[in-house]
């Protein structure tokens, strides 16, 4: 929206932006806990409410290994 009302703000926010990045002061939010498995699909969407997790909690399913159960 911002771009529709002054489109030149834009650019100076991305100029401001990359300044922080290239000194240091802007750095991205990185977590380390990883979810695989079905089972833990309630323990990443419990990250997700405590806000140990940012925007999306990602769950690794892996196939091929071993034989389906029903």
């Amino acid at each position: 929206m911002t771009d529709r009302i002054e489109g030149g703000e834009t650019t100076e926010i991305w100029i401001g932006l990359k300044v922080m990045w290239e000194t240091g002061l802007l750095r991205p939010t990185v977590f380390d806990r990883k979810y695989r498995g079905l089972k833990s699909v309630i323990g990443a969407l419990e990250g997700l409410q405590a806000r140990k997790v940012s925007g999306t909690a990602v769950v690794l399913l892996e196939f091929g290994h071993g034989r389906a159960r029903l």
